[in-house]
C-alpha cells in the first residue's frame, strides 16, 4: 500500500518540467491529470488509484503543502488578467 510519504517521495522525484505538465493539465482537466499522475506513478514501480491520488493531494493541500510552488510566466499572466487573446500589436 502507498503512503502519504511514498507520494511525496514520487513528486519529489519527478522533474519540474513534468510537474509544471501536470499542473497545467490539473487546472484544465482535473481527472486526466490524476490518471497521468497514476501513469508516472506506475512508470517508477508504484501502484496508486485516483482515489488515492485525490486523497494524497487533499491532505497535502489540507497541510498547506502547496503554498510555496513558483507560477510559471503563462500562469502569472493569467492570474494578472494578462494578455487575453487579443492582439494589440504592443
Amino acid at each position: 500500500m502507498t503512503t502519504l510519504n511514498d507520494f511525496k517521495a514520487l513528486r519529489d522525484s519527478v522533474p519540474a518540467e513534468v510537474q509544471a505538465e501536470l499542473y497545467r493539465l490539473f487546472t484544465a482537466d482535473p481527472e486526466a491529470s490524476y490518471k497521468r499522475m497514476v501513469e508516472i506513478a506506475a512508470e517508477k514501480g508504484m501502484t496508486l488509484t485516483v482515489e488515492e491520488v485525490k486523497g494524497f493531494l487533499k491532505q497535502m493541500d489540507e497541510d498547506d503543502e502547496f503554498d510555496d510552488f513558483e507560477l510559471d510566466a503563462v500562469a502569472l499572466a493569467a492570474i494578472a488578467g494578462g494578455n487575453r487573446g487579443h492582439w494589440n500589436g504592443c
